[in-house]
């Protein structure tokens, strides 16, 4: 169907402003879940980190005590 309305044409440009509406919409539910998803890999960095350095903890005491021990 052809849309014979001109550029000036209130409805038109209320259409217009309702599928730009539309697609902010979209876009920043988008933006939402990426946001979402960063913070998700961010706090398992994190808990990796840590983890990470409870371990090298461990390696470390135990190699002191191995040392104190053959001393």
């Amino acid at each position: 169907m052809k849309d014979d309305r001109g550029d000036l044409d209130l409805t038109k440009q209320i259409d217009n402003l309702k599928q730009q509406l539309d697609g902010y919409k979209a876009l920043l539910d988008l933006q939402k879940n990426q946001l979402w998803e960063l913070r998700k890999s961010s706090s398992e960095l994190e808990k990796t980190k840590n983890l990470l350095q409870g371990y090298q903890n461990v390696i470390h005491d135990l190699s002191n005590k191995l040392r104190l021990k053959d001393s």
